[in-house]
């Protein structure tokens, strides 16, 4: 019934199939190397060293579903948007976009089949691995006395959803910017602004404030408090929070962001109605995005050049001003040549 009244077309999703496949399977031994094999691996560990204690195993496997699992938290990072770039910046940069637009295939069709199987790539592997983890819990009582199976299912759910969300995000940026290399880049240093930004403005602003009055400025209150707001709205921290609460707060907050990645979905298809596809290839897809891109760059250019001198050079005060020198100089002609050396004639 759903085949009938949404438009999946399967010619359009065996061609972005072919593209991205590599994603699901890459994806899918990551995430299955990382949870149930890791558990299963710890627990021969346990069957085969009988001085191995409790504690061990229950702090080494309980990493396994929460933040510390750093191989799952990379894939996550990194997976959704490098999917994203191939659905969306690469059909742009090398133009096949535009052959699709010119067939019979509507914006909107086109969209859509892109969206499914980007959610299809990025959710399966994450429920396999969860299943996979259930099916253990029923054989292993081990594995019973480490997770409950509400643990699991809420793990597959608040995963599923950070997934999602980050490649939603990128969708927006792969919207915005007419590469691939724009969009991928992008969308890792809008995901992290503001935060970055003020906390950059708020270091050189230290500095100045050391060298005018000679002591250091006092981290305040209302720092903190303007900090925590940022974090707040930066989209890679407000995803990150889902994480941060109870198991029943965690469910809650993964449907609030699902709510939120369907709306940047919905944000990224406006945009792909209005682009041109003649932009494509280009740095921006809109030009009336030009002005604030380059001035973005030049301030984030300033800031961040005068605490690599200062700072990680160790050039102290004097590589303060150095560095917004030469990071001004950097943000003023990098942008200006990508946009003019990429500009359609």
């Amino acid at each position: 019934m759903l085949s009938k009244i949404l438009p999946f077309n399967k010619t359009l999703l065996r061609k972005d199939w072919h593209i991205t496949k590599w994603f699901f399977y890459s994806y899918l031994i990551l995430l299955i190397m990382a949870v149930p094999y890791n558990v299963a691996r710890n627990l021969s560990k346990l069957n085969s060293n009988s001085y191995d204690t409790m504690n061990n195993l229950l702090y080494t496997l309980r990493r396994v579903l929460n933040l510390e699992n750093e191989l799952v938290i990379v894939a996550l990072i990194i997976i959704p948007v490098a999917l994203s770039v191939a659905l969306i910046g690469e059909e742009k940069r090398k133009k096949t976009i535009e052959i699709m637009i010119s067939g019979p295939f509507s914006r909107f069709e086109i969209f859509f089949n892109k969206i499914v199987l980007g959610i299809f790539i990025l959710v399966v592997p994450i429920l396999i691995s969860g299943i996979s983890l259930l099916i253990m819990r029923g054989t292993s009582d081990y594995v019973g006395m480490m997770f409950t199976s509400s643990q699991i299912m809420i793990w597959i759910f608040s995963y599923s959803a950070f997934a999602i969300s980050m490649f939603s995000f990128s969708c927006i940026m792969g919207m915005l910017f007419g590469s691939s290399i724009g969009q991928f880049i992008c969308t890792y240093i809008f995901g992290v602004f503001p935060i970055v930004f003020y906390e950059m403005f708020y270091l050189s602003y230290s500095s100045l404030y050391t060298l005018i009055n000679g002591k250091e400025l006092a981290y305040e209150n209302a720092v903190r408090s303007v900090s925590k707001y940022f974090e707040m709205i930066t989209p890679m921290q407000f995803f990150f929070r889902t994480f941060d609460y109870s198991q029943s707060a965690q469910i809650f907050f993964s449907f609030r962001l699902l709510a939120v990645a369907i709306g940047m979905l919905l944000i990224a298809l406006v945009l792909f109605d209005l682009s041109k596809m003649e932009k494509n290839s280009e740095v921006l897809t809109f030009e009336s995005l030009e002005g604030f891109f380059r001035l973005g760059v030049f301030l984030s250019s300033i800031l961040a050049g005068g605490i690599i001198f200062s700072e990680m050079i160790e050039l102290g005060t004097p590589g303060l001003f150095i560095g917004y020198v030469v990071g001004g100089f950097a943000g003023y002609k990098i942008p200006l040549y990508l946009i003019q050396k990429n500009r359609a004639s």
